[in-house]
């Protein structure tokens, strides 16, 4: 066999998206710090950075504040996060969201519209079609502007293909998203499961700049979970994330939307812990609270959730805790096996008052090391609806490619 030689292109793209990553993740750089962080040739570092540069993917920001000296000035050199825009997607059982942001994560237009799972899918594709264009349109963002689109979903995705295999509580059956979207908007379209997507968003805007390996926990209508290893989002090859959601916890339990029986979720998503609290809910039991809702148990809603779950009341709140065990046993363990650097939680049960605060102390009861050093909460909470949509595209577009068709 005759030697066939390294492939200078492919090792051309991997300095590119390696300069990228790293300014992404540190800041802006002089070419010469860039070289030592890689270890690369200085000459290699300025042929890639003045090809960024010329096309408008990079830009300089002055001269590095240091002590006079001979020799050439450092300037330093950043991503032009205004280069490009992506349009995020993210489809929730309770809603759907559509933003248009630049890359470093901040959006510029945000609309969201009820998810109708009455319509056949490919109807509501081209409602989120309409309104993400009517979106770019106000934002001002044509479609030569677009990077992407990223579309954030549950349930189990083939991001190859672009399939939803199975929305739970939204769509039963396996839905080309991609392939839908692509031809209304006529842009490139990801799709990927939500907590993988919101994964992506903690590797390149949150957490992911600090620590390797980490554990993320989502708690709101369901119970979704993501593993980092390596800086790399653990993927099961077959569509399927890592859901701790979807552990058993009862046997012969009640059916749960995966299929199965007895599941973490059915005893502790938004709507199963309505629905326990509406059944314990009794002038004998809960006091407090009956009288608050005036023994009016339809007032127990999922969607008034954050006005009773953090009640002052002593026999809500024995049964929050009890509801809470389920999770908390499951996440203990799952630190037990994987030992992460950081376990990081978000959802909006997390985020309702004391609750996350409650959970940590509740951990650290079970290992003094399971404190609030290990387990936080997430800094992009605030940035969930479109976070993960624009960190697939901007990983897999940009990031990982290098944006090679752009620099040839």
């Amino acid at each position: 066999m005759g030697y066939t030689g390294i492939n200078l292109e492919n090792v051309k793209l991997s300095n590119r998206s390696a300069i990228l990553k790293l300014l992404n993740d540190q800041g802006a750089m002089p070419r010469k710090d860039i070289a030592v962080h890689l270890g690369l040739t200085p000459a290699t570092v300025t042929m890639i950075c003045t090809e960024l540069l010329s096309a408008g993917i990079l830009c300089e920001k002055g001269e590095v504040e240091e002590e006079k000296r001979a020799g050439r000035r450092k300037v330093l050199v950043d991503i032009n996060y205004r280069y490009r825009y992506v349009l995020s997607i993210s489809i929730e059982g309770n809603g759907t969201c559509v933003s248009i942001c630049d890359l470093k994560g901040n959006h510029l237009g945000i609309k969201t519209l009820h998810t109708d799972v009455t319509l056949a899918p490919g109807e509501f594709l081209k409602k989120v079609s309409d309104e993400s264009k009517a979106l770019m349109w106000e934002s001002g963002i044509g479609k030569d502007m677009v990077l992407g689109a990223g579309v954030s979903i549950p349930g189990p995705v083939s991001r190859r293909e672009g399939i939803s295999r199975h929305a739970y509580r939204i769509w039963n059956e396996p839905v080309p998203v991609g392939e839908i979207l692509r031809k209304l908007l006529d842009v490139p379209v990801i799709v990927e499961n939500n907590v993988k997507a919101f994964a992506e968003g903690e590797l390149i805007y949150g957490e992911g700049k600090l620590v390797k390996n980490m554990l993320l926990v989502k708690w709101g209508p369901g119970v979704g979970s993501a593993i980092i290893i390596q800086n790399r989002i653990y993927d099961s090859q077959s569509s399927k994330t890592a859901e701790i959601g979807h552990c058993l916890v009862e046997k012969n339990g009640k059916l749960c939307s995966c299929g199965r029986r007895g599941c973490l979720e059915t005893m502790v998503s938004s709507h199963a812990i309505a629905e326990q609290v509406r059944e314990a809910c009794t002038k004998e039991r809960m006091p407090l609270l009956y009288d608050s809702i005036g023994g009016d148990l339809s007032r127990i809603q999922v969607r008034n959730i954050g006005s009773w779950m953090s009640f002052d009341d002593p026999g809500l709140e024995r049964l929050i805790g009890e509801i809470m065990e389920y999770l908390l046993r499951i996440v203990v363990n799952s630190i037990t096996l994987l030992a992460p650097e950081r376990v990081v939680l978000y959802g909006y049960l997390f985020e309702l008052p004391g609750i996350r605060e409650r959970f940590v102390r509740s951990c650290a009861a079970y290992d003094p090391a399971y404190d609030g050093r290990l387990i936080i909460g997430s800094k992009l909470s605030g940035r969930q609806e479109y976070i993960g949509g624009l960190a697939v595209v901007m990983n897999e577009l940009f990031l990982m490619s290098g944006y090679a068709e752009n620099t040839q």
